[in-house]
């Protein structure tokens, strides 16, 4: 990037925090400079989201955010291959997204994609590698590694995070912290 562009950037991320810290935001309010900070990033996302402080994203573009998706605060994402995240989407702070990595022979960079399904929760501390899909309906514990996919339907954790349980939201009303109208 251009020095013009990282100034940009780094003015965005900062009004960004800056909004966050004296707004007391909720998922209610409407985030104006983290809009701003998305789409001078070329990040795809719906109308309704949230997002903590501090978060970091590496590249512009890769990065498509579901509706109503929720990202803690402290959330590093490394988008050097591309990753989307469904609808209805929750994290804790600390998360961590990378579709980076290096073959392990050659130690050649390459990306592979993340994929993320919907009515996904992360508890604080996830961490989710390259090439990983995560199916509908998953809750990831606190503190879990994924390395490999998770099928839909189930409760993981654990380092590498494995399956506890399967979990059916069939006629359940999930929690909507977002306001009707944003």
């Amino acid at each position: 990037m251009a020095l013009g562009s990282n100034l940009q950037r780094v003015l965005l991320e900062l009004l960004s925090d800056l909004e966050f810290k004296l707004t007391n935001p909720s998922h209610s309010k409407v985030q104006k400079w983290r809009k701003r900070y998305l789409k001078f990033m070329q990040i795809g996302f719906k109308n309704q989201f949230y997002m903590g402080q501090d978060i970091y994203i590496r590249n512009r573009g890769n990065l498509t955010l579901g509706d109503r998706c929720s990202l803690g605060s402290f959330t590093r994402i490394w988008n050097y291959a591309p990753i989307k995240i469904g609808d209805d989407f929750m994290s804790a702070g600390n998360l961590t997204l990378n579709s980076g990595t290096h073959d392990p022979i050659d130690l050649q960079p390459k990306g592979s994609e993340i994929n993320i399904g919907s009515r996904v929760w992360c508890g604080v501390n996830v961490t989710i590698i390259a090439g990983i899909t995560v199916g509908d309906d998953v809750v990831i514990g606190a503190g879990s590694l994924v390395i490999n996919d998770i099928p839909s339907g189930c409760v993981v954790a654990g380092v590498p995070a494995k399956k506890i349980r399967d979990i059916d939201r069939t006629g359940i009303q999930i929690w909507q912290p977002f306001a009707t109208t944003n």
